[in-house]
């Protein structure tokens, strides 16, 4: 019986990694959570140094999954030492309590540590991000790689997958403009790669098993699903999905966030493709999945 734990327990990748390593009998999983801790997850402020120590020396888990993060780039920007602690200095405490234990961690990061001018990006690929969440999680990524524990870092673009409230996927969230029939202006200009949450869960179990089995996973890794799409095209996918009107959305083909955006930070999968590990989720199908497993969200649109 392999131990996991899996930090961010109670968010939207956390739950569905849960899902997938406890519908598997070889996994013992922890799964952690802070604000929305509930019966089954472990309370654990990874803000606390002694907090984590003890949690992995008590527990002593063969594999940490570290899923928790500040993700949102507008509140990263807002509050940068609040997102340093949980994308930098939480994965400071975790990397050094699963070096003492031996544990291997993987890191979950993001395809915002690339400025987006010249994509696909491989594994390799200099990153130079173009705002604070995105230095934020390079950080992170920094932290893990100078360990030189044999630990990895798997890189992921935007998510979507069964929510509890729209806020959680930055693109469910979309869903708020394509109900509200005013006027919406919607961002036709950054280019994103929505990936399901199940498969990313898929793959890191995947990830698991091999490294448990001796194939000594290490270093840089992506994850992503292979259609590219913008906000506003998301939206008429969704609309059509559900016979909704798209005709009050209206594209804007310039920036328009706060914080800003790399324009295209597409990923090249290759490792994790040389392994057999590939993302087969198109985003009509995996959306129309997430939405009916979102009972909250499917009311909405049933109004």
């Amino acid at each position: 019986m392999v131990k996991v734990m899996v930090t961010g327990a109670t968010g939207l990748l956390g739950r569905a990694v849960v899902a997938e390593l406890e519908a598997q009998a070889d996994f013992e999983v922890l799964a952690c959570g802070y604000r929305r801790a509930v019966q089954g997850i472990h309370r654990l402020d990874l803000t606390h140094s002694s907090q984590v120590t003890a949690f992995i020396e008590t527990h002593q888990p063969d594999v940490v999954i570290h899923c928790a993060a500040e993700r949102r780039p507008d509140v990263s920007e807002q509050n940068p030492a609040a997102a340093l602690a949980l994308n930098a200095d939480a994965t400071r405490s975790l990397t050094l309590a699963a070096s003492q234990s031996g544990a291997w961690l993987l890191y979950i990061s993001t395809d915002y540590v690339f400025d987006g001018t010249s994509p696909p990006y491989h594994e390799h690929s200099e990153t130079n991000p173009v705002n604070f969440y995105g230095d934020s999680k390079r950080q992170g990524e920094m932290i893990v790689t100078e360990a030189k524990q044999g630990f990895a870092i798997l890189r992921l673009p935007i998510l979507y997958g069964a929510v509890e409230t729209l806020p959680e996927s930055a693109v469910m969230i979309l869903l708020k403009q394509l109900l509200d029939k005013n006027e919406q202006l919607v961002d036709d200009w950054a280019v994103r790669s929505p990936t399901s949450t199940a498969d990313i869960a898929c793959a890191i179990a995947k990830m698991i098993h091999l490294q448990i089995t001796g194939e000594c996973l290490s270093g840089h890794y992506h994850f992503s699903a292979s259609g590219t799409m913008s906000k506003y095209q998301m939206l008429l996918a969704m609309g059509d999905l559900f016979g909704l009107s798209t005709e009050h959305l209206k594209p804007v083909t310039c920036p328009t966030d706060s914080a800003k955006r790399p324009h295209d930070c597409s990923l090249s999968c290759e490792r994790l493709a040389s392994l057999s590990i590939q993302s087969n989720v198109m985003f009509n199908s995996g959306i129309e999945k997430a939405l009916q497993q979102s009972p909250a969200v499917m009311a909405l649109l049933k109004k």
